[in-house]
């Protein structure tokens, strides 16, 4: 197992562990996850019929509406979202979703971008990923 460490932007502070799942494409949560379950409900993510709950969630770009933040935002109130999220570009609906889950429901998860795509090129199911402050730890599984 090989581990790296990633300086990120920090939207939504703090820190978190799981299992990281990876989508090398866009992703939305806007009717792509079942809030009620945390199951992804998109196939076109790769991540079709995969659970996000307490994982560390990668994806490059957010897509869709700002509806997107909604779907988050009952996610985590049900405690059915990711323990994190790690994307490559800002996605500002993932920002206003886990910030206004705080608001509303005292509950938050971390929001990072600025990981680099190297990452998803080398991304493989079984790895770890933490977030503490700005760094983004991954241990790769082999």
């Amino acid at each position: 197992m090989s581990s790296r460490a990633f300086k990120c932007r920090v939207h939504v502070g703090g820190t978190a562990s799981g299992e990281a799942m990876f989508s090398r494409d866009s992703f939305t949560f806007d009717r792509a996850v079942d809030p009620r379950t945390g199951m992804v409900l998109d196939t076109r993510t790769g991540l079709g019929g995969a659970s996000i709950r307490g994982k560390v969630l990668f994806y490059q770009l957010g897509k869709g509406s700002t509806a997107a933040s909604s779907w988050l935002i009952e996610a985590i109130r049900l405690g059915n979202g990711p323990a994190a999220i790690v994307t490559e570009r800002l996605d500002l609906a993932a920002i206003v979703g886990s910030s206004v889950a705080g608001i509303l429901h005292g509950k938050t998860v971390p929001v990072l971008s600025g990981i680099g795509a190297r990452v998803f090129a080398k991304a493989k199911v079984g790895s770890i990923a933490s977030v503490e402050g700005d760094t983004v730890r991954v241990v790769m599984a082999d």
